[in-house]
């Protein structure tokens, strides 16, 4: 035989003996009469507070159980491939499946969840999608820009996982983490609070293109520089705290006020809760319009300067005692009264520049920061700390852009704050560097805080760390929204 038709005849039986595959072939298993092919391959995360795609187990041993004759069965899914099963063949009837992953962990990569649900089957085929629960909460931040993983510092030390273009992982915990977050540009990192029991998504956007009013992002400037920060409610608060507008912290302990018409007390929160602890009457004062509170290592001092229409020529500011402050039930005041000497019109009206509500201490004197509605500005001036009446000295005028309403300087880095708003309710943060000569330096910045609608921005002070709580009134339209008055902490330690 010719070498040519030898290979011939290998091929052709070579063919014979391997037939080629059936380019269509059929996986599933063969469906009997009274029986349908199911497969599983949705999953429907019923408390819905997830983002994008999720991470489950590698595996769920899904137990399904006939309902009518109580026989069950387990398959094994794999929840992060889809489909997420094979097809199974199973008779017709009414069904349940239970799943339940083994651990909940204090903060993982995985999301633990808890299957259960039941389905009838009555055709030939039929999909199922699983109904699950989330037995943890997620945390997520994205950016526009590449990344490193944002680390949680505090209350332990545990970098965020990278996954489907994000950085996230979940939470089962009641403390509130400190997340450092890696920026480009100028500032490497900024610092977010985060409740480990709510779902939050941090979405950092750099550069800021046109900016909205309210997107719930971080925003950056060109230069890295937050153009705006997601601040983290720690508490709604007691409706007896619905007009609070002034903070302040001293030996580990926070305290507020309410402003006019309200009992002339001082009260001691919680700083975790915000929960009223104790009340502290301040004798030899009444309330006719607190507006803010400021303090020096021995007194605590209180703003009753609010001047609304500006027709008040009886602006105090009342000084107590830490000492009585932190141990008794009530405080003797002393009295700084004073007086604006460019002001010469006290007729009533909306727009002028003697309204207050924000002012610090430093240098044995009080830093007093007014409210110019029409303007947006804001006049700084000062006065002694000590009890007497004066006429205020004014330094200059600050382009605010905004409505201050609150002030704070750090005891230890001199870096000052304000607070306040535009209408409507939308509110800022400045951060001042210090002082320099005769005013305050040039080198501030603005910052939104990207909450809209909110209650009014009131108070704001420095915790230790650098970072500051913040509080806002209740604010009402009705038939539109009811804000209650709410603690905030806003992250900003890194940022000057």
């Amino acid at each position: 035989m010719k070498i040519r038709q030898f290979f011939i005849l290998f091929y052709l039986v070579f063919w014979a003996c391997n037939p080629k595959e059936d380019p269509n072939p059929n996986p599933n298993p063969p469906i009997e009469e009274d029986q349908s092919l199911v497969s599983f391959e949705g999953i429907d995360l019923l408390n819905g507070q997830y983002w994008g795609k999720q991470k489950f187990e590698e595996t769920w041993e899904l137990e399904i159980k006939n309902l009518e004759n109580q026989a069950s069965q387990i398959i094994t899914l794999t929840p992060n491939e889809s489909p997420i099963s094979s097809p199974i063949s199973l008779p017709f009837g009414k069904y349940s499946y239970t799943y339940r992953s083994a651990e909940i962990p204090e903060f993982s990569e995985l999301l633990p969840v808890d299957i259960l649900g039941e389905f009838e089957l009555k055709n030939p085929t039929e999909t199922i999608s699983l109904q699950a629960t989330g037995l943890s909460e997620q945390i997520r931040v994205n950016a526009n820009f590449d990344q490193g993983a944002p680390q949680v510092i505090a209350p332990f030390e545990r970098n965020l996982f990278s996954f489907d273009g994000s950085f996230q992982a979940y939470l089962n915990s009641e403390e509130l983490l400190k997340i450092k977050v890696p920026l480009p540009g100028s500032i490497d990192h900024l610092i977010q609070f985060h409740k480990a029991e709510s779902t939050e998504n941090y979405s950092i956007e750099y550069p800021v293109s046109a900016p909205g009013l309210y997107e719930r992002k971080i925003k950056l400037n060109t230069d890295g520089f937050p153009w705006s920060l997601i601040p983290t409610p720690l508490n709604t608060l007691d409706e007896e705290l619905d007009e609070i507008s002034g903070l302040a912290f001293h030996q580990n302990r926070l305290f507020a006020i309410n402003d006019g018409d309200n009992p002339n007390q001082i009260l001691e929160l919680n700083p975790s809760t915000g929960a009223i602890l104790r009340k502290i009457t301040v004798e030899n004062a009444t309330n006719v319009d607190w507006e803010s509170l400021a303090q020096s290592e021995e007194h605590l001092f209180i703003g009753d300067f609010g001047n609304n229409l500006g027709t008040r020529k009886n602006l105090t500011i009342y000084r107590v005692k830490w000492e009585d402050v932190l141990n008794e039930e009530s405080a003797a005041a002393e009295r700084i009264t004073f007086n604006y000497p460019n002001q010469q019109d006290f007729s009533p009206r909306e727009n002028h520049r003697f309204d207050c509500e924000a002012f610090f201490f430093a240098n044995n004197q009080l830093h007093i920061l007014t409210k110019n509605r029409g303007t947006d500005d804001s006049d700084y001036h000062r006065i002694p700390a000590n009890p007497g009446d004066y006429a205020t000295e004014l330094i200059e005028t600050l382009p605010t852009d905004g409505l201050v309403t609150g002030a704070s300087i750090h005891p230890q880095t001199g870096k000052i704050i304000f607070i306040g708003y535009k209408i409507p309710l939308e509110g800022f943060v400045w951060l001042v560097d210090g002082f320099e000569e005769n005013g305050l330096t040039k080198d501030i910045n603005r910052i939104q805080i990207e909450v809209f609608p909110m209650g009014l921005t009131e108070g704001i002070v420095f915790r230790e760390d650098g970072n500051t709580w913040y509080s806002s009134e209740r604010v009402t339209l009705a038939g539109i929204y009811d804000i209650p008055p709410r603690l905030s902490i806003l992250g900003v330690e890194n940022l000057y």
